[in-house]
């Protein structure tokens, strides 16, 4: 199959691009300051944060790469993976690599684990460390959810635990963070059964396992996605004492196999009685046909992953009531008939990040709309004013990149297709729509429609 060197788009245009200085983003964050819009990019691969002007979204000034603070000498082994911005402060999140993902050559470097909290109020362009808060007993942070107010709810390791769970942290001294309460299911509690080590981050097991992987907070309800559960609502109300309303159960059938986190996002749509929730897919650079063994062997066979919309009517009683439809595959995709094989490959395909931030003036209000970043299927929305039949509208799929980012010594991190690959997206309060890319970097569109 041949390499695409011009994007595919259907109700989108391009307005700008950055190359992020070869350091490819993940999650994205922005803020407006002193008449400016800025964009913030956490990174996959790398320790630190890209900081870009985008007051003109046809002219991205990128300010500069700032690395991010090491615990040794060892400048490898450190991610920061998540970040958002809210009330002049700017959380950031950080955890250990994989050799899998990531390309290290080892999974013992040091790493910090925990979030960061930065001044990005007094210098949006040059942000000023004010504290940390440490998630220690495994991988640190990957996600959590802020968007202003005293609290951020980070979904983090803790002593005693196994993988991630819920941890509320107080604020409302930015110098001086302090946990204000926990959740956490009772399969991940390390001190109520025996114990013969537990599996590896980031192996099979580990995924198959309970945790709790993402959340957003709207009116004192926590919505988690929570992989091997489902979604779960939490009252959050009593900030040292989360209760649980309720769980709707969706993994199996759907997730799981050789694909990422088997819940990975839950979005209620605005005031309205309706939560999205997805499972996640994979990068299908991963996978080979002569891979045969580790976490990326040749797949025989692998769950639906998808978006799916669950109704809160009852609160007490969520319902899934609807399925979003499949990717459009347009004319002149180049790598095969649907996006489960790639030029050959079978790969976990599903969605990854969803446009999920909300609460601040710099993002547009969305709640009749979801923004998806489809991995190898690029940039996807849908309309869901009708949440029995949600619709898709429009799609933005980048050139196929065209060199490596990132890669292991051996040069055999990613056997499998060169396509391209979205991570996240935002859309600011303009209209503008941000994503970020694998192995590639920012693209700035507009819609049409």
């Amino acid at each position: 199959m041949s390499k695409r060197t011009q994007p595919l788009a259907k109700n989108l245009e391009m307005v700008g691009y950055d190359e992020l200085n070869g350091k490819p983003g993940f999650q994205m964050a922005m803020q407006k300051a002193g008449g400016r819009y800025y964009l913030y990019t956490a990174s996959f691969r790398h320790n630190g944060w890209n900081i870009l002007d985008v007051t003109d979204p046809s002219k991205p000034r990128n300010i500069k790469w700032m690395e991010g603070p090491w615990v040794s000498d060892i400048h490898d082994g450190q991610s920061t993976p998540k970040i958002q911005i809210a009330d002049g402060l700017m959380i950031t999140a950080h955890g250990g690599v994989m050799r899998e993902l990531h390309g290290v050559e080892t999974n013992d470097n040091p790493f910090f684990g925990g979030i960061m909290i930065w001044d990005v109020k007094t210098d949006p362009e040059n942000p000023k460390l004010l504290s940390k808060f440490e998630c220690n007993g495994g991988a640190g942070v990957h996600r959590f959810f802020y968007n202003g107010g005293k609290y951020v709810y980070v979904t983090g390791t803790c002593e005693g635990f196994y993988n991630y769970i819920l941890r509320i942290v107080d604020i409302s001294d930015p110098t001086h963070p302090v946990e204000t309460g926990k959740f956490w299911f009772d399969e991940q509690y390390l001190n109520n059964k025996a114990q013969k080590g537990v599996p590896r981050f980031g192996s099979g097991e580990f995924l198959a396992s309970p945790f709790i992987h993402a959340l957003t907070v709207r009116d004192n309800i926590a919505y988690l996605a929570a992989p091997n559960k489902g979604l779960v609502m939490l009252d959050v109300s009593d900030k040292t004492q989360p209760k649980l309303i309720s769980r709707l159960s969706v993994n199996p059938p759907f997730g799981g196999g050789a694909a990422g986190a088997p819940c990975h996002t839950a979005l209620r749509l605005g005031d309205r009685p309706y939560v999205v929730l997805t499972t996640e897919g994979e990068r299908a650079r991963y996978f080979a046909n002569e891979t045969t063994d580790g976490l990326f062997k040749k797949l025989k066979t692998q769950p639906m992953n998808g978006l799916f919309i669950v109704e809160i009517t009852d609160i007490n009683n969520p319902s899934l009531i609807s399925v979003f439809p499949y990717p459009e595959v347009p004319e002149g995709y180049t790598h095969g008939s649907n996006f489960n094989v790639v030029d050959g490959v079978r790969v976990p395909f599903g969605p990854h990040n969803i446009f999920d931030a909300f609460g601040t003036d710099v993002y547009k209000p969305v709640d009749d709309k979801v923004y998806c970043c489809y991995f190898n299927a690029g940039l996807r929305i849908y309309d869901v004013k009708d949440p029995f039949r949600p619709k898709e509208i429009a799609y933005f799929m980048p050139p196929d990149p065209t060199k490596m980012y990132f890669d292991n010594a051996t040069h055999t991190l990613m056997p499998g297709p060169e396509v391209a690959i979205a991570e996240d997206v935002l859309v600011d309060d303009r209209g503008y729509i941000y994503f970020d890319t694998f192995q590639d970097g920012l693209y700035i569109l507009r819609s049409t429609i």
